[in-house]
């Protein structure tokens, strides 16, 4: 018995220090690693935002630039195509053929052109050149015919087609390639290609830019091309990619292409998305020629800063967790030590009340908890013997008590008796009206302590109303429609009775067809029990003189008036509860009777009961 009771202690009972550690783990480690983990996941959102920003950012100041550079070479340009020195001597190569006006007409555009490259498209590292309808090419440096066959070629057919719009072509490299002595690399430069057209609307040639790729980009893919990870492109409106800084990447391109219908949709904002190959990608539409420039880049980019944070952040967790371990361990120790010396004197102890010694060292509650205990248990030695002293007493009075209820069990087995005799007479009437005496006696004796159960209370008016009828006769019916699930609860004894007699007497008495109707309501925390009347009705300064007044209330059975209920309500449960005229009813009488739910009462009921039965 002693081990298994030793057994179900410890299970139930956990140590301080095993409490603390649950407690701690639970409610601070526990808690804080999971703020750590919120913040985890919010810095990596925060961090990707901020670098998708960045990005954003600097694609829109390249796509501006870009369009800058573009657009102060098409007004340059767009000012030599129409100057009429320039249209003259184009003119002149048209119609000449191998003489000085043809030599000096070629020279005279070579020097223009050479002027324009100096002051005006030296700042966008650009070139320009003049294809002539005799197949010329003119640069700053150059006055020969082309050996690029270029006509009939459809790229040149669309930048006759387009006259002085400008038309961006991969395909001018070559005529570039030709007046240089160094190779050009592919993509590394943006040409376009505009018509050069008199007044009258004649063509006179094709005007040929290359605009330096290095200038368009600027120093922003040093922050954007992490590791020459990220890839930058230009593409036209038919898809065809015109320019790229650092692009070899297999298969990127195409990938790009196949998302050109999602760019198209927004055409003045960034479009985002991600590639099949992990890639991220931005896109944003130029200004001029329907090109757009697109900026790649792996996934894994934007996550490495997400795996910094979440690798600090995972140590900090650990080195939480560890910390909080040791302080647990150390502060439960120091807790606890005092505590298991003082159990480990009281279970050394004969009779379990010692004078202990306080510590020196110890926490306050520890002193408070010794010093309690030992006039706790100067206490406890005091009453122990004043205890001896009156169990003498006890013992008197509870013989005296027996004694007192020889009367009431000699009454109720007096009218049992009568009862039984009643019922081999033949008289029913008067069976029935000895039973339910029999039961109201029983009420009244059964209940010393004065509580009893709703339905025990419901049982004994029943036995009540019968007499009263008998009385009577039928001229009133009683109903009883009070919910089976508020039996069980506590009322103090006859305290619906001296109601439903006041009903009688006073209410159904004179009335024909009267009727007694008694319900109830549970709410939460408490119960209302109703008892209605279609009698004689009452107002409320009345009623409320008399559950205030004892002297207007009449003597009832058991020798409580209305008044006598009201009172003993209150003062057991609270100024609240108690007796409550219903003002509302205009034809009859209702009184509400209001108790607090309780249950606590009915073991020492039954345990009561059994002792006074035996």
């Amino acid at each position: 018995m002693e081990r298994e009771r030793s057994r179900h202690f410890s299970l139930k009972n956990k140590s301080i220090r095993t409490q603390l550690i649950v407690y701690m783990g639970c409610f601070v480690v526990l808690p804080l690693c999971l703020a750590l983990m919120f913040l985890n996941i919010y810095l990596q959102r925060v961090t990707t935002e901020n670098m998708t920003s960045y990005d954003s950012t600097l694609l829109s100041q390249i796509k501006a630039n870009g369009d800058q550079m573009i657009e102060v070479t098409n007004y340059s340009t767009s000012m030599m195509m129409t100057s009429k020195s320039v249209l003259e001597n184009l003119h002149t190569m048209a119609r000449s053929g191998d003489s000085y006006d043809l030599y000096r007409a070629k020279t005279e555009l070579s020097a223009r052109l050479s002027e324009m490259e100096s002051s005006v498209l030296n700042a966008v590292g650009g070139k320009i050149a003049i294809l002539t309808n005799s197949g010329y090419l003119i640069g700053a440096h150059n006055l020969s015919r082309t050996s690029v066959d270029y006509e009939g070629q459809d790229w040149y057919q669309q930048i006759v087609s387009n006259g002085r719009k400008t038309t961006f072509c991969t395909e001018l490299q070559d005529f570039f390639a030709e007046m240089t002595t160094y190779p050009i690399r592919e993509y590394r430069y943006l040409y376009i290609g505009r018509s050069v057209l008199d007044y009258s609307g004649e063509k006179l040639g094709v005007l040929l830019i290359q605009l330096s790729g290095t200038k368009i980009w600027g120093k922003f893919t040093q922050a954007m091309v992490p590791l020459d990870e990220g890839t930058f492109y230009i593409f036209d409106g038919s898809r065809e990619m015109q320019m790229e800084y650092n692009g070899e990447k297999d298969g990127l391109v195409q990938l790009l292409i196949k998302e050109e219908p999602v760019w198209r949709k927004e055409a003045d904002t960034i479009i985002q998305g991600v590639l099949k190959n992990g890639y991220k990608y931005m896109a944003v539409s130029m200004e001029h020629g329907g090109n757009t420039l697109v900026y790649a880049v792996p996934g894994r980019v934007y996550l490495e800063g997400n795996l910094r944070i979440s690798r600090n952040i995972l140590g900090m967790v650990l080195l939480l967790i560890a910390a909080t371990i040791i302080t647990m361990i150390y502060f439960s120790r120091k807790l606890s030590r005092p505590l298991t010396n003082l159990v480990e004197n009281l279970e050394n102890s004969e009779n379990g009340i010692l004078k202990i010694q306080e510590p020196e060292q110890s926490f306050l509650e520890i002193h408070k908890f010794i010093a309690s205990y030992n006039r706790a248990g100067l206490r406890i030695e005091e009453l122990i013997e004043k205890v001896k002293t009156e169990s003498h007493l006890k013992e008197k009075a509870h013989y005296e008590m027996l004694m007192s209820q020889i009367s009431p069990h000699f009454i109720f087995n007096t009218v049992n008796s009568i009862r039984i005799m009643a019922r081999e007479e033949q008289d029913v009437r008067t069976s029935r009206a000895l039973e339910s005496l029999g039961e109201i006696l029983h009420g009244v004796y059964d209940n010393r302590n004065g509580m009893t159960t709703v339905g025990q209370e419901t049982a004994l008016l029943e036995a009540y109303v019968d007499i009263m009828k008998f009385r009577f006769g039928n001229s009133f019916q009683y109903y009883n429609v009070i919910p089976t699930d508020l039996y069980f609860y506590e009322i103090p004894a006859f305290t619906m009775q001296p109601i439903v007699e006041n009903a009688i007497l006073h209410g159904v008495k004179d009335v024909t067809a009267g009727q007694i109707i008694v319900s109830a309501v549970g709410y939460e925390h408490d119960f209302l029990i109703s008892i209605f009347n279609n009698g004689n009705s009452a107002d409320k300064d009345m009623v409320e003189e008399m559950l205030k007044s004892p002297h207007r209330n009449q003597r009832t059975f058991t020798g409580m008036g209305l008044y006598n209920v009201n009172s003993r309500l209150k003062m057991l449960y609270g100024d609240k509860y108690g007796l409550i005229f219903n003002e509302q009813v205009k034809a009859g009488f209702e009184i509400w009777i209001r108790i607090p739910k309780k249950t606590e009462f009915q073991a020492h009921s039954r345990a009561e009961r059994k002792g006074y039965e035996e």
